[in-house]
């Protein structure tokens, strides 16, 4: 803190030999305001620090404030020639600075009334020679640390409303949140709800589908069947009948043939009675010349007289049919 001091000391001081009216804002203004403001910025950073001890109880009262306090006011007097209006006026461009912003330059403005307002008298003269700067640093010191504690109050308080503010808008985006959560997950559930009946339905409507084609493959497939069991049933009836149709021609041949032979045997017969008949009856009258006979025709045959052939020309005579019948019926039994 003295070098600190010590540099604000030096700036309020660096036109201490100049007239007074260098103070008032003449062109050839040596005391920089700008210089003296951001110097006493860190000698308030410095009071700020000791004042929050004292609050706490952990420094005495004053401390090292009282000393380097006293420094500055005697400075600012100096500096001024004890002229109380170029004080003040000095003290209005420091505090004006925009490097004391905020509770810097309310401490500035506090510091320059407690010396330009209250202290200084209108006689430079004693102002330079009699001004108590211990005096004012003790009166100012009570209205820093009030200030202090009353920005301290001021800034906990601030912090909690927006603390409180921080935690209320916590709580309504926490709420909002779970609301949309809430809400997102009824979304969820009722889209899922969705999906899963859509899916039972597409299931349900692949299953119908698929057993519509089973059932029509099945279908098919027993159409089919039934049709070449059809075509095996009309094949079976078409053989049925061609052998029914076979046996009947084989019955129709064996009685056929069965008659051929009794056609047989009755010529046989009659060709043995007839040869019996030749050979009992009585020797034939003489022939005539053959020249008589080819002239006059041959004689008429007596109806009542049978023809005899022999039995050789009678077999001749018979058809083959009995032969044709009797193999038909053998190929029809074997069938």
């Amino acid at each position: 803190m003295a070098h600190t001091v010590a540099a604000f000391t030096l700036a309020v001081l660096s036109a201490s030999t100049a007239h007074a009216a260098i103070l008032r804002g003449s062109s050839n203004d040596q005391m920089r305001p700008d210089v003296v403001a951001n110097t006493l910025v860190k000698v308030e950073e410095e009071w700020r620090m000791e004042a929050a001890k004292f609050t706490e109880g952990s420094s005495s009262e004053g401390g090292s404030f009282a000393k380097s306090c006293a420094t500055v006011v005697s400075a600012v007097i100096q500096g001024s020639g004890g002229d109380r209006d170029v004080a003040k006026e000095y003290m209005n461009k420091v505090c004006s600075q925009k490097v004391l912003a905020g509770w810097h330059a309310q401490r500035c403005t506090a510091l320059a009334d407690k010396i330009t307002g209250h202290a200084m008298l209108a006689d430079s003269y004693a102002n330079r020679q009699n001004f108590n700067s211990a005096k004012v640093c003790s009166s100012f010191w009570s209205v820093f640390v009030e200030a202090e504690r009353n920005r301290e109050a001021e800034e906990a308080k601030e912090r909690a409303e927006k603390e409180k503010v921080r935690a209320e808008e916590e709580k309504k985006a926490a709420d909002a949140a779970a609301e949309a959560k809430k809400k997102a997950d009824a979304a969820a559930k009722l889209e899922a709800e969705q999906r899963a009946k859509e899916e039972a339905t597409h299931e349900k409507e692949q299953k119908e589908l698929t057993a519509k084609a089973e059932a029509a493959e099945a279908k098919a497939r027993a159409a089919e069947a039934a049709e070449r069991l059809a075509q095996k049933k009309a094949e079976a009836e078409k053989v049925q009948k061609e052998a029914q149709l076979k046996l009947a021609e084989a019955e129709e041949a064996e009685k056929e043939h069965k008659a051929r032979l009794a056609e047989h045997d009755k010529a046989e017969e009659a060709l043995a009675s007839a040869t019996k008949k030749e050979a009992a009856a009585p020797p034939a009258a003489p022939k005539e010349p053959a020249e008589k006979v080819s002239a006059e025709g041959p004689p008429p045959l007596s109806p009542a007289a049978p023809v005899n052939k022999p039995a050789a020309a009678a077999k001749a005579e018979q058809p083959p049919k009995a032969a044709t019948s009797s193999k038909a019926t053998e190929k029809v039994v074997k069938k």
